[in-house]
């Protein structure tokens, strides 16, 4: 019998050793099926986390590019507008002179230099063309020379040309340019679709260069349909702006960013480091997408030494260039990540293992009643182990400089780490289980309306605001995400406090410097006219008063109205003196001079970018709602509001105080040349003028307008 009864412990001791064994290899089975579900999502996520970093910077990249070819675009496009440039392309397209002459002719222009009138008796040049075609052309080759290079000059172009519809180079400030055939094939739109075309880039003599052909029209009055009749061709240096996009890596001859292009069916690296332009072919593995450019993948890339190394890149389409924005990354750093992550994974998988094994080995000592103990202080040993791990985690948190808070969406803090603490100005080191109300109302505010946010939209969200640090006003970028449980109900919202206020400093001191410089425009407008000293101001705190008597308050509108009227006089400085100081009556021609000054305003300005439409309130002030205004006869709807309340506030001001010609009205009689019919002036407007007036803020503004004193107002 008790040999029966040993032989059945150790064969119940056997069975349970093998199920705990077998439970085991299920517990393995499963953290490997597990850490390999988690090692697939890591790498999936390194590579979209990747691919939105390098997409970011390439976008960013691609918005520089464009607002400079945007602005390349702009100056080439007003000086192929020019008419004498358009009827000399006319002239010269009629006239069927075959480049190669028209060359000559340019050539013997620039080493005889004839007079007009020697020019126009010369009779052998024009054989074999339409009668008089040459003696049409000859004389304004000297003068269209002088137009390019003054262009070339003004622009900083290398050269600067004119093409007939072949693509073949008649007239250019360097000499002969001639186009390749691969060239010429790609500047089919020029003529067909008439828009220009960016060609690629290229390298001569160590320097990046650019040829860029835009289209030049028919004026009307020879061709209603403004055909092509030529083109301008264009070369630019430019380096600068690919040394402005090029980022090298951390070894020579490797790059982080740079601009590609397609040249001849490859793929090339259009690089300027260290002084040095590069212009680097790719391998064939580097395929373009139409669309989208150059979509993330791993690719074999060539150094400066030609050896190969892998990379993540990345590149996005230029609008209207033949070039794309390329961000990489070596993938030795993507993989060393990966790497980092795997062993992390791989010992917390051991340790899971070693885990389950040591609470089965605990199980089965505790069925056969033994080693109660030693389970306990394995147990024990495992608990110290995680929370070092937990202390490490805090460290980690506590140690960035970004306030980061987790809450519930009662309000609730579950986490806040060190920096956020300091923010709350709490002698409290753990916020943790505490609720909005124990913050400070401005932190607590802040929390609540960031959770109100996040829970209604269910997405990330970013806000700018002002949080009072210490007794002083800081400024915060908060991003605020939500906290979603494994079935995507929202638990809570996680807010990252990014102090921006170094940022916001600095915008200000920009914004002072525009001030200051507005400043000096008025000073140096009213030093033409003495009638006109503090015009520019009244009508500036005139207009911002009709602004918001109008409900038109906004920051952008106030500050376009401020800016506007500044400069609304800075036309007057071209005007003749005595024009603006004569006190008789103005005869036509006078009064069509001096309605000039919109169009040199227009001059002065229009290189200028605002940011805000100053220039159309500017352009606009003088128009009226009838259509008598000037200079472009606009009518009520084709008139901007800012330049409705700018043509009230200005005129009232004029009118209010004496000119050389006039003496000063009373208020009376200016508001009835305002409800004069036929109404030239937004009634409305008009009204939000008599309402000001009526107002305590008025009889004050009346009185120094009247008084002429320049006193600061906050209106």
């Amino acid at each position: 019998m008790a040999q029966d009864s040993t032989y059945k412990k150790h064969s119940r001791r056997s069975r349970a050793a093998y199920a705990l064994l077998a439970l085991l290899a299920l517990i393995v089975a499963g953290v490997v099926t597990g850490a390999n579900f988690f090692l697939d999502a890591r790498r999936e996520g390194i590579y979209r986390e990747t691919e939105q970093g390098l997409s970011s910077r390439a976008a960013s990249a691609v918005a520089n590019l464009t607002v400079w070819s945007g602005r390349l675009k702009g100056q080439v496009e007003i000086f192929t507008s020019l008419d004498m440039l358009r009827l000399f392309a006319a002239e010269a397209d009629n006239a069927n002179i075959p480049a190669e002459e028209l060359r000559r002719l340019a050539a013997e222009q620039k080493a005889d230099s004839p007079s007009p009138s020697e020019e126009n008796s010369s009779d052998g040049v024009s054989a074999g063309h339409g009668p008089g075609a040459t003696e049409r052309i000859l004389p304004r080759l000297p003068v269209m020379l002088s137009q390019l290079k003054d262009f070339a000059a003004k622009n900083a172009y290398l050269n600067v040309g004119l093409l007939n519809r072949k693509m073949e180079a008649y007239i250019s400030v360097s000499g002969a340019t001639n186009l390749s055939k691969e060239q010429k094939g790609l500047l089919s739109p020029v003529v067909d679709n008439k828009t220009p075309v960016f060609l690629p880039a290229r390298l001569q003599d160590g320097v990046l260069l650019m040829d860029m052909v835009f289209p030049v029209r028919a004026p009307l009055y020879l061709a209603s349909d403004e055909r092509v009749v030529a083109a301008l061709l264009v070369t630019c240096d430019v380096t600068e702006i690919v040394r402005s996009v090029t980022r090298p890596g951390g070894e020579k001859g490797r790059f982080n960013s740079c601009v590609m292009q397609m040249h001849d069916k490859n793929l090339q690296i259009v690089a300027e480091t260290a002084g040095e332009s590069q212009l680097i072919t790719l391998p064939p593995d580097w395929r373009l997408d139409a669309d989208r450019g150059l979509p993330l993948g791993l690719r074999n890339m060539p150094d400066a030494s030609g050896k190969e190394f892998q990379t993540y890149s990345i590149a996005l389409p230029v609008p209207g260039l033949t070039w794309y924005a390329a961000e990489m990354i070596d993938a030795g750093r993507i993989e060393k990540d990966y790497a980092d992550f795997r062993r992390n994974v791989i010992i917390i998988g051991v340790l899971l293992v070693a885990l389950a094994a040591i609470i089965l080995v605990a199980f089965w000592w505790w069925a056969l009643g033994r080693r109660e103990r030693a389970i306990a202080d394995e147990m024990r040993h495992l608990y110290q182990l995680v929370n070092q791990q937990k202390q490490i985690m805090d460290g980690v948190n506590s140690a960035l400089s970004a306030g980061i808070i987790l809450n519930d969406l009662n309000g609730v803090i579950y986490y806040a780490n060190q920096s956020y603490v300091q923010m709350t100005g709490l002698n409290q080191p753990d916020l943790t289980g505490l609720s909005y109300r124990n913050l400070t109302p401005d932190m607590a505010r802040s929390l609540v309306t960031h959770t109100q946010a996040v829970y209604q939209s269910k997405k990330m969200a970013s806000f700018t605001e002002v949080l009072p640090i210490k007794g002083v006003q800081r400024h915060f970028l908060t991003s605020c995400s939500p906290f979603c449980s494994e079935s995507g109900v929202i638990l809570g919202v996680v807010s990252v406090y990014n102090d921006i206020m170094d940022l916001v400093m600095a915008q200000r001191r920009a914004q002072h410097m525009i001030t200051q410089t507005v400043a000096v425009f008025v000073r140096a407008i009213e030093a033409v006219d003495p009638y006109l000293c503090g015009q520019s101001s009244f009508t500036a705190r005139l207009a911002v008063a009709l602004a918001h008597h109008l409900d038109k308050n906004d920051d952008v509108t106030l500050v376009t109205l401020r800016t506007a009227a500044s400069l609304s006089q800075i036309g007057m400085i071209q005007l003749p003196r005595e024009l603006l100081t004569k006190s008789d009556k103005l005869n036509d021609e006078e009064r069509a001079l001096l309605k000039k000054h919109v169009e040199y305003a227009r001059n002065a300005l229009e290189g200028i970018e605002f940011g805000i439409p100053v220039l159309e309130a500017i352009v606009q002030m003088y128009e009226r709602i009838d259509g008598s205004g000037y200079p472009a006869g606009l009518k009520d709807e084709q008139i901007s509001l800012n330049a409705k309340i700018l043509a009230v506030a200005n005129t009232f001001c004029a009118l209010m105080r004496p000119r050389s010609y006039r003496s000063a009205l009373d208020t009376q009689q200016a508001i009835n040349i305002f409800t004069a019919k036929p109404y030239k002036y937004d009634l409305k407007v008009v009204q939000a003028l008599v309402d000001f007036l009526k107002s305590e803020q008025g009889g004050v503004f009346l009185k120094r307008l009247l008084s002429g004193e320049l006193t600061d107002s906050t209106s």
